[in-house]
C-alpha cells in the first residue's frame, strides 16, 4: 500500500480541476450548513462533471460524515424521531439495492438519472404541494425506501425527504433537525456499504481531508446564517437553491 507521502508526490498540483473541486466543496458546505440538505445537490453532479460520480459520491460523503459528526447531538434532540426512525430503517433496507445500482451502470447514464431527479424534485416543491397533519407510518417508509434506492444509486436522495418535511406543519428548526437526524443515522449504513464495496480507496481518503477544512468552514457559516433567518426565509432559499440547481447541472451543459 502506498504511504501518504507517495501518495502526495504523485498528486498533479496544477491540475486546475483540484481547485475546482475545492470552490464546489466550499458553496456544498455553506449550503448543507444553512439548510441541513443539499450538499449532494451542489457537489455531486458538479464533481461528477469533473471526474466521475463514484469519486464524487464517496468524497461527499467522508467529508459531510466528519464535518456533520460534531453537531449532530442538538438535532438529535430536537427531531421528531417517531419519523426519523422508520425512515431512516427503510432507507437503510433499499440503500444496497441501490448501491448495486451505482456500481454497474454508465456513469453518463448516472449523470442525466440524477440531474432528472433533481428538476423533478424541484418542480414538486416549487408547485406548492403540501399536506396537512401528520404523515402516517406508511408514508414515512415509503419515503424512506425511495431514499434510501436514490442515495445508493446517484448519492442524491436528500431531495425526496425535504420535500416530504418541508411539505408538512413543521416549522424550519424541526424539519432541519430532522434532515440532520436522518443523515446522521444514515451515515452508518452508507459507511458500511461504501466499505463493503471496497470504495474507500487511499486517493480518496487523500482528497477527502484536503476537502475537509474548506467543507467544515462554510458549514459553520451556513449555520451561523440560518440562526438569523425565519422560517418563510427558509424555504423560498430552499426552494430557490433547488431550482438554480436543478437547471444548471443538466448534463447537456457539460457537452
Amino acid at each position: 500500500m502506498q504511504s501518504l507521502a507517495d501518495i502526495l508526490t504523485t498528486v498533479d498540483w496544477s491540475d486546475a480541476r483540484l481547485y475546482a473541486v475545492a470552490a464546489v466543496a466550499i458553496l456544498a458546505g455553506f449550503v448543507r450548513g444553512f439548510s441541513g440538505f443539499g450538499a449532494g445537490m451542489v457537489f455531486i453532479p458538479a464533481a461528477s462533471a469533473i471526474y466521475d460520480p463514484i469519486v464524487a459520491i464517496v468524497l461527499l460523503f467522508l467529508i459531510d460524515t466528519a464535518a456533520s459528526a460534531p453537531i449532530l447531538p442538538p438535532h438529535f434532540r430536537n427531531c421528531r424521531w417517531r419519523e426519523v426512525g422508520p425512515m431512516a430503517a427503510a432507507a437503510s433496507l433499499a440503500f444496497p439495492f441501490g448501491l448495486l445500482f451505482l456500481l454497474s451502470v454508465d456513469p453518463v447514464a448516472t449523470r442525466w438519472v440524477l440531474s432528472g431527479f433533481i428538476l423533478v424534485a424541484t418542480a414538486a416543491m416549487a408547485s406548492g404541494l403540501r399536506y396537512k397533519g401528520e404523515p402516517r407510518i406508511g408514508q414515512t417508509f415509503a419515503v424512506g425506501l425511495a431514499m434510501g434506492f436514490l442515495s445508493g444509486a446517484i448519492g442524491l436522495g436528500g431531495p425526496l425527504i425535504v420535500l416530504f418535511w418541508l411539505g408538512g406543519p413543521e416549522r424550519a428548526a424541526r424539519v432541519r433537525s430532522n434532515i440532520f437526524a436522518f443523515f446522521g443515522v444514515f451515515s452508518i449504513v452508507s459507511l458500511a456499504g461504501y466499505w463493503w464495496t471496497g470504495l474507500f480507496t487511499a486517493p480518496r481518503l487523500i482528497g477527502a481531508l484536503a476537502l475537509l477544512p474548506l467543507y467544515a468552514g462554510a458549514m459553520a457559516l451556513g449555520s451561523r446564517l440560518f440562526d438569523r433567518s425565519t422560517d418563510e426565509s427558509y424555504r423560498r432559499a430552499a426552494l430557490a437553491l433547488c431550482a438554480a440547481i436543478a437547471l444548471a447541472t443538466m448534463p447537456f451543459w457539460h457537452g
